[in-house]
């Protein structure tokens, strides 16, 4: 297992960076969040569904004393509530019809399809750590980019896309107002 420790503490590092990134991408867009509805909502709080359980996972290989078996456990047990949280987080935007079936295809690719795909994987890395199979752990890896990809997509779209997509709403706490310039960039003044 030696070999693998740089390659989670790397994972564990860079979910917890994941993490700030879409904390910001929140922060941008605080009038959108706010309803649980939202798909925007259902992409961040999918993408750090995805993010909590690598940084999780990555954080529990490193522990020195845990043995194969008890790292496959702490998988199922990972994969269980990820793919709970998944689905729970997936079913109300599968539920809204107001942009169509193409719409909500798309949705359900990367809010449901994808990750549970990866989960499975996941999970058949967790049961050959349970067996005692020797290259198990390469299901893991391969498992948890295939996570930063998905995840690192999401958090770019959240902060990107948010804005270009949804209409401004007034909401106090956000920083983008109806009735600004949506143009405007940061640093740029009205004369």
């Amino acid at each position: 297992m030696g070999d693998w420790n740089l390659f989670f503490a790397t994972a564990a590092g860079s979910a917890a960076t994941l993490v700030g990134l879409l904390f910001i991408a929140t922060q941008l867009h605080l009038g959108v969040f706010a309803d649980r509805r939202n798909r925007w909502a259902a992409l961040g709080q999918s993408t750090l569904t995805i993010l909590a359980t690598a940084f999780v996972m990555s954080l529990a290989f490193l522990i020195p004393s845990l043995n194969d078996q008890v790292r496959g456990e702490v998988i199922l047990v990972a994969v269980a509530f990820a793919t709970w949280r998944t689905v729970l987080i997936w079913w109300p935007v599968f539920r809204l019809r107001e942009r169509g079936r193409a719409h909500r295809f798309a949705q359900s690719f990367w809010l449901l399809v994808l990750p549970f795909a990866v989960y499975v994987y996941l999970l058949t890395g967790g049961l050959g750590l349970l067996r005692g199979q020797a290259g198990a752990i390469l299901n893991v890896g391969y498992a948890l980019l295939a996570l930063f990809s998905i995840a690192l997509r999401n958090a770019w779209r959240l902060v990107v896309n948010v804005e270009q997509d949804e209409p401004l709403k007034g909401s106090k706490d956000s920083p983008n107002r109806a009735g600004q310039d949506i143009n405007a960039r940061p640093g740029m003044t009205k004369e």
